[in-house]
């Protein structure tokens, strides 16, 4: 074997190399945002679940807009990354309506910021909506 070939095969092993390392970390980011999603999303649930909890008139003396504790529930170290706002609209046209919305922002890898939001309803007299709309 000559000098040249030996210089083209290491170069052709060192993009091989270079290549899959870059695809592993591409992996491992792809993993970190389902992550942050999931932790995202089982933090709201579990709020939901907290509010569908509460009693009619606890429910309709809830601040309009406010900030929830995300750490009370999970690991304190990855739930402080989370900051969690609610939001209750009460329906005037319809007497006994709530509409609860759920936000929750995270600073995710590589500083891009992250938005989560569930919406449901809650009804005095009534069923509530289970199924939460994801926004």
């Amino acid at each position: 074997m000559t000098l040249i070939e030996v210089v083209i095969a290491v170069l052709v092993l060192a993009a091989v190399v270079a290549s899959t390392i870059m695809a592993m970390r591409a992996g491992f980011t792809m993993i970190q945002v389902a992550r942050d999603n999931t932790m995202a999303s089982q933090i709201l649930q579990s709020e939901m679940e907290n509010l569908r909890l509460m009693r009619w008139d606890d429910l309709v003396t809830l601040e309009e807009v406010e900030s929830f504790s995300v750490g009370d529930d999970f690991d304190t170290t990855v739930a402080a990354r989370y900051s969690a706002v609610r939001r209750v609209t009460e329906f005037e046209e319809r007497n006994g309506v709530i509409e609860v919305e759920l936000e929750i922002r995270w600073t995710g890898v590589g500083g891009a910021g992250h938005r989560r939001v569930y919406r449901t309803t809650f009804t005095k007299n009534g069923l509530n909506d289970y199924y939460y709309r994801a926004l």
